[in-house]
């Protein structure tokens, strides 16, 4: 009976280490991240490894400490094996939820002092709303035609700008007023007490569709990636401007990555409107129009995009445990008083947030800023690269599935991990920045009141152009900064 009890316990050992070896390789294959070559050099030692298992721990006599030995490392191998098979399910279902397509919700306000005797929708029929008709027509018709359908008829009084409209509502000519949230940022511009002012006593929303990629052979032909940093905290969904805006160029056969920054006061006629605005704007129309305005810029298409906010970029630098960027000088951040040296410096993720964000401290401001936001970016993809990245797989999965959005399928970055993890290539990467001249010109989006802007030059133009007609040509190409990172 007890050798029949042995004999039992070996297969149901045997049998487990098996199923999981299966198990492994299937999960792996499923989420087509690992090359074939890997996947076929582990099946076949894999099966090796059985063989061997199997004398060992059936063709040994009962008491064999060899036998005993093989089936506790085996039992320990299965433990090993189900967790790596939880992990390759895991890295599969963060590929899918970055790339499921996502709507940004765009949320219209009902916004009163917070004194007003006005307490919830149902008083606003007998008051007076103030508004901006010019602005985002089609979205404010839209906002109108909501309340008026679930609140009832409303007297709205038109404004030309925001300070008006502030005007009106804080000398209370108007008693609320209907704000698109998008352009709070702008309210407070006017108005920094805006929001501590106020109060919301109703709201409506709206989903705007997904922006659509034109998709291309990613491993074998040159891309475009338009990366927007959204001027917020929180859900990644919220329509905003942007404020670090970023073309990415990718020739995954030259193995070059090309950074072109495009500083967020770039004067440019907005796709849409044709109004004359800074580029940052153009992300309050919704993450299409930043991409359609982006295109009329550079003159040509974009593939792709990713997207994350500030709470997005914390988190994806908390996961990778840190980054080691360089400085091209001394400098300390207004936000949290962080000491940067000229140099490689090691920053938490509140400390690259900062280091991204300063301009204040720069002769050239944003332009610096722009910058520095290159050298994160090279710093990030360089560590994502390195064997550093490891040590944090779990946890970085774990962060960038509910952090980043973004329109490549699923298969798309699927096959751009199997190339870097059958290659290994060490990515060339060069930066270039479009440049231009300060002034202060009219504003579609402040309602023709003039801001402070950066006219881009036509030179600067052409050679951002041209650069990137090298990339997508498949030339090797050599900017005039190189790696900033450097």
């Amino acid at each position: 009976m007890k050798a029949f009890d042995n004999k039992y316990l070996k297969r149901i050992v045997f049998s487990i280490q098996m199923i999981s070896m299966i198990l492994l390789i299937v999960m792996a294959y499923s989420v087509q991240l690992i090359p074939m070559k890997y996947l076929i050099g582990v099946g076949v030692f894999f099966v090796a490894l059985l063989v061997g298992e199997y004398f060992l721990i059936f063709y040994k006599k009962e008491k064999s400490k060899r036998s005993l030995i093989t089936q506790i490392l085996s039992i320990i191998l299965s433990c090993g094996l189900m967790v790596g098979s939880f992990y390759f399910y895991k890295a599969g279902r963060t590929v899918n939820l970055m790339t499921e397509n996502k709507f940004q919700t765009r949320a219209f306000s009902v916004i009163v002092l917070k004194n007003s005797e006005i307490k919830n929708e149902t008083q606003l029929p007998k008051h007076q709303v103030g508004y901006i008709s010019s602005i985002g027509t089609e979205n404010m018709s839209y906002a109108v035609a909501e309340i008026q359908k679930n609140v009832g008829n409303i007297n709205l009084k038109d404004n030309k700008d925001f300070k008006s409209l502030l005007s009106a509502l804080y000398n209370k000519n108007v008693d609320a007023i209907l704000l698109d949230e998008a352009f709070r940022s702008l309210v407070e511009q006017e108005k920094d007490t805006f929001s501590d002012d106020t109060r919301v006593i109703y709201q409506v929303t709206k989903d705007e569709e997904a922006v659509s990629s034109k998709s291309v052979d990613v491993t074998q032909k040159p891309f475009l990636v338009f990366i927007s940093g959204i001027d917020e905290y929180g859900d990644l969904s919220t329509v905003s401007r942007s404020d670090v805006n970023m073309l990415v160029g990718v020739n995954p056969n030259t193995k070059q990555i090309l950074l072109i920054s495009i500083p967020r006061d770039t004067y440019f006629p907005l796709h849409t409107s044709k109004g004359m605005d800074k580029f940052t704007h153009a992300g309050i129309y919704g993450l299409q129009e930043s991409v359609n305005t982006l295109q009329d810029l550079v003159n040509e298409d974009i593939n792709y995009y990713a997207r994350m906010n500030f709470t997005s970029f914390i988190e994806i630098v908390d996961a990778l445990g840190g980054v080691t960027v360089h400085a091209s000088q001394d400098f300390t951040t207004k936000i949290g008083k962080y000491e940067i040296k000229k140099g490689e410096n090691n920053l938490n993720a509140k400390q690259a947030l900062a280091f991204v964000r300063e301009r204040k401290s720069f002769i050239d401001g944003d332009f610096e800023r722009g910058r520095n936001q290159q050298r994160m970016i090279s710093a990030i993809v360089k560590k994502i690269g390195s064997p550093a990245i490891l040590t944090s797989f779990s946890s970085v999965l774990d962060t960038v599935s509910q952090s980043v959005e973004t329109n490549f399928s699923s298969s798309e970055i699927n096959a751009l991990v199997q190339m870097q993890l059958a290659d290994m290539p060490a990515w060339d990467i060069q930066s270039y920045q479009i440049e231009g001249t300060p002034d202060s010109l009219p504003c579609y989006s402040l309602g023709g009141v003039s801001a402070s802007v950066v006219v881009p030059s036509d030179l600067s133009i052409q050679q951002t152009t041209n650069y990137i007609d090298q990339l997508m040509a498949g030339e090797k190409i050599q900017t005039e900064t190189g790696d900033l990172d450097q």
